[in-house]
């Protein structure tokens, strides 16, 4: 079969053409909603600026293909494989891709919102400026993908994988990141208020700047971690790991620090108002210039801490 008889036969009421092989189709701008291409092979077919609203594509191939502006909204697309895929602006609104293949595609600008892309692979996917709000990401890949400016708010990603992932300026308000594996992932500038990071790895992150007011770090690894700047008022950092973590000029006024693990960690001008640093451990930390006021410091290690006033206690 080939595009023009797909259309000729859609057009008289067709609509099941499941494990059909058009590979390499010119399909541009045509309305094909609701049709039914399950386990189709469309590697490397243009249906850019094409209706496929509602369609059925629940394993279907389309390695390479071009989908850029394609209306994907409701569609399902079960274990479907879009390795290499253009869908940059691609209206994938409530979209199922369950245990989909998108590694390295282009998702640029591409509205995401309320789709469902647990257990999905994305790895080294372009995500820049997507809508993924209130998505479902959980165990999800989406180690080293691009999701600069992306929008993931309140978005759903326990356990899911953002290894050197770089989320500058993405903004992750609400989400639920709990258990998330996030080591040398960027999220300098990003928006994470309110988010819920409980148990997540961040070692070596990068969250200089980033907003974390309200956010729940609880249990968090947070080992050499860049927070210069970050805004952390009220966050729950209670036995959080934070050795060796640059905490330079960090507001941390109101955050929960019992049990936080500080030891090492540069904390110089650091805002520390009214704060519980009961049963922390801040050995070897450097407090130079920090602001600590209110705050509580009961069964406290400060062994080799350098006070804000340049004091070493040994």
């Amino acid at each position: 079969m080939d595009a023009e008889d797909l259309l000729r036969r859609y057009g008289i009421g067709e609509r099941d053409f499941h494990t059909v092989d058009l590979r390499g189709a010119k399909l541009q701008e045509v309305d094909l909603s609701g049709i039914v291409l399950k386990k189709a092979i469309l590697c490397e077919v243009d249906l850019s600026g094409a209706n496929l609203v509602g369609a059925d594509l629940n394993g279907v191939v389309l390695q390479r293909a071009n989908l850029n502006r394609t209306r994907l909204n409701e569609s399902h697309l079960v274990g479907a494989d879009l390795y290499k895929a253009n869908l940059t602006n691609a209206d994938l609104n409530g979209v199922i891709l369950w245990r989909a293949v998108l590694e390295k595609a282009i998702l640029s600008q591409a509205d995401l919102s309320r789709a469902n892309l647990d257990d999905a692979n994305l790895t080294g996917a372009n995500l820049s400026k997507a809508n993924l709000k209130a998505a479902k990401l959980s165990k999800t890949n989406l180690s080293k993908t691009n999701l600069t400016e992306a929008n993931l708010c309140r978005a759903t990603l326990i356990e899911t994988k953002l290894i050197l992932a770089d989320l500058r300026g993405a903004n992750l308000e609400l989400a639920n990141l709990t258990k998330a594996n996030l080591t040398e992932a960027d999220l300098s500038r990003a928006n994470l208020e309110g988010a819920n990071l409980s148990g997540a790895n961040l070692s070596g992150v990068n969250l200089s700047g980033a907003k974390l007011t309200g956010a729940n770090l609880h249990k968090a690894n947070l080992i050499e971690a860049k927070l210069i700047l970050a805004g952390l008022r009220g966050a729950n950092l209670e036995r959080a790991e934070l050795t060796k973590a640059n905490l330079t000029e960090a507001d941390l006024s109101w955050a929960r620090l019992n049990g936080v693990n500080l030891s090492g960690a540069c904390l110089h001008r650091a805002i520390l108002t009214d704060v519980n640093l009961d049963s922390a451990i801040l050995r070897g930390a450097d407090l130079i210039e920090a602001k600590l006021d209110q705050v509580e410091m009961n069964n406290l290690d400060l062994s080799w801490v350098t006070m804000p006033n340049g004091v070493v206690y040994f």
